[in-house]
């Protein structure tokens, strides 16, 4: 028996960029860090869930920054809190505890495309990311509700 079998039919096609929309997906990271002026920010990285038919499964939605610095990026902030499930006036007592708290959380994002240009060789080249803009509550329902399932011995086959 062999380790591994090649299937050229499995094989990677590499590198998709993520279409603009909308989708279920889960915060698989968050850092708490400085801008360069030294205030607060928040990196979140997202991924689109595999477990809910949709396009781009398992596609990383990577380097969104939230920063606290004025009133707009605060009412961005608090969307994202909000479509994350916690209640009104929920407390954080430091970027790095809502990074910690923020961690495995299912909400639902938009993305939309954002160019930037990188410096390659001495040469700028233009370049297009998938970028989290907008997050809503989850449409999935939970797998199971709280209290689980009770299975008893009858209920097993052996």
């Amino acid at each position: 028996m062999s380790f591994f079998k090649f299937d050229e039919e499995n094989a990677s096609a590499g590198f998709e960029l993520v279409a603009e929309g909308k989708y279920e997906a889960v915060i698989v990271n968050a850092e708490a860090g400085k801008t360069q002026a030294g205030k607060p920010k928040l990196s979140v990285d997202f991924e689109i869930r595999s477990d809910v038919p949709q396009n781009h499964q398992g596609a990383k939605v990577l380097y969104n920054t939230f920063t606290f610095e004025h009133e707009v990026s605060i009412r961005i902030v608090n969307s994202l809190i909000k479509a994350c499930g916690f209640p009104n006036g929920h407390p954080f007592e430091s970027p790095e505890d809502m990074a910690k708290q923020l961690i495995n959380k299912n909400l639902k994002i938009t993305v939309k495309h954002e160019e930037y240009e990188k410096v390659v060789d001495g040469e700028k080249q233009k370049r297009t990311a998938a970028k989290a803009k907008y997050y809503d509550v989850t449409d999935v329902k939970p797998v199971m509700e709280a209290g689980g399932i009770n299975i008893g011995d009858d209920d097993l086959p052996f």
